[in-house]
């Protein structure tokens, strides 16, 4: 039994370190507990091959988008040749950078040259590119042309990227209908992103009659193959008894299965889950571990709920100062309350040194740019020089400028990959 543990965990790691630029999944890998179940080890390796499948991450043992060194110039030689499984093949190493150093440009010409010959994998990864401005400026109307073209051939990934900008209404008229049904589409095929979000289309009446009930089928056919976004939301309809008998237990069971696929958002639900006790017995301890998963991989939220834990010596040892750099952490990210927090602290001088300029500045950040006067700025002006407030008012300004909203990822549409 813990040879089929190992081995189980020797696959996984083995696909993971073969991909390169690993991806949450391999994040939630390396924080994750190996549970002492081989059967679960089995059922996780799985899950997460079958997620970075999704994404568009070939697995080198599995996926014959892997190449060695040595077959690179007969590949290339194929493609050249016009066999457009080669250049399909071509694109995905310039693209991931595996055996030729990463080039974009390179990895769009390829994609063109076999989405010439209707090869609907690379109009997908055509339109995902032109998506994300990865070798050519962004332009998300010939990404929905491309996608389209994809999806038109059945290609279960295009179907859903596509969906999700007719839901979103980017490169194409917002239109619901249309995306409720592509999304359908995608999920009958068995894609289990795609019937996550058909399922939130139920859930909330967006292009289709409210239908919890229908909602929480597609959830629960997604989750069952491993999406953790899925997970999660299944989690929420229990805790809720939206279109199921309220069951906090259950509840509870699913976010943690997606927790420890190292999904954020279900790391610091669970944590909740933990802190009050719903579905759980109560545990500060357990609510900290699983804070400190999510606080870890950058989430804002759990980071800030981490900080309020080390001062407050709950579930973990009090520290002022570790307090403190979580908050840092997540007000840099723009999270309001975390802000409003440190100001807090560079006013009294707890965990940091006292520091009016930067509570000052933390606590204009922490507010909207349409009211940016409280009492608590008032106070803080008071006790500062007029050239003082003015340099925090301008250091602040410079921080939103800096702070836009990021450019899209990948994580907003999936790139279909080799099968």
């Amino acid at each position: 039994m813990r040879h089929l543990a190992c081995t189980a965990a020797t696959v996984l790691l083995t696909s993971l370190f073969a991909v390169g630029n690993p991806p949450r999944l391999l994040r939630a890998v390396v924080n994750s507990q190996v549970s002492p179940n081989p059967i679960n080890s089995i059922v996780l390796t799985r899950a997460v091959l079958r997620r970075f499948t999704m994404m568009g991450v070939p697995a080198a043992s599995s996926n014959p988008a892997y190449l060695t060194a040595r077959e690179w110039p007969r590949l290339l030689r194929e493609a050249k040749h016009g066999n457009k499984k080669a250049q399909l093949r071509v694109a995905f190493q310039f693209k991931k950078g595996e055996v030729v150093k990463q080039d974009f440009t390179q990895a769009l010409k390829w994609f063109s040259e076999a989405a010439k010959q209707g090869e609907p994998i690379a109009e997908g990864n055509l339109g995902l590119m032109y998506y994300l401005g990865q070798g050519v400026d962004r332009n998300p109307t010939a990404a929905a042309q491309w996608f389209e073209r994809a999806a038109s051939q059945g290609l279960p990934e295009a179907q859903f990227d596509i969906a999700y900008l007719y839901k979103m209404g980017i490169g194409v008229p917002q239109n619901l209908g249309r995306a409720f049904d592509l999304f359908r589409e995608a999920a009958e095929s068995g894609y289990a992103p795609a019937q996550n979000n058909l399922a939130r289309m139920y859930e909330k009446g967006d292009g289709i009659a409210r239908d919890p009930a229908a909602a929480v089928i597609w959830f629960m056919k997604a989750a069952r193959q491993g999406d953790d976004i899925a997970e999660l939301n299944l989690a929420v309809m229990y805790s809720q008894g939206i279109g199921i008998p309220l069951d906090q237990q259950k509840a509870a069971e699913w976010t943690e299965r997606a927790a420890k696929q190292g999904y954020t958002k279900a790391q610091t639900a669970l944590a909740e889950l933990y802190l009050g006790g719903w579905g759980v017995p109560q545990d500060d301890h357990l609510a900290a571990f699983w804070l400190d998963k999510a606080a870890s991989q950058g989430d804002a939220t759990a980071q800030t709920k981490l900080a309020l834990l080390y001062l407050n010596g709950r579930g973990v040892a009090h520290d002022d100062g570790i307090g403190a750099m979580w908050l840092s952490k997540a007000a840099e990210q723009g999270q309001h309350d975390a802000q409003a927090k440190l100001a807090m602290l560079y006013e009294s001088g707890r965990g940091v040194s006292r520091d009016l300029n930067r509570a000052y500045i933390w606590r204009l950040l922490s507010l909207e740019e349409s009211s940016e006067q409280n009492d608590e700025l008032s106070n803080l002006a008071h006790q500062m020089t007029d050239d003082d407030v003015a340099d925090a008012k301008r250091r602040a300004s410079e921080w939103r400028v800096g702070h836009k909203a990021a450019a899209p990822t990948e994580l907003d549409l999936v790139a279909p990959t080799i099968p």
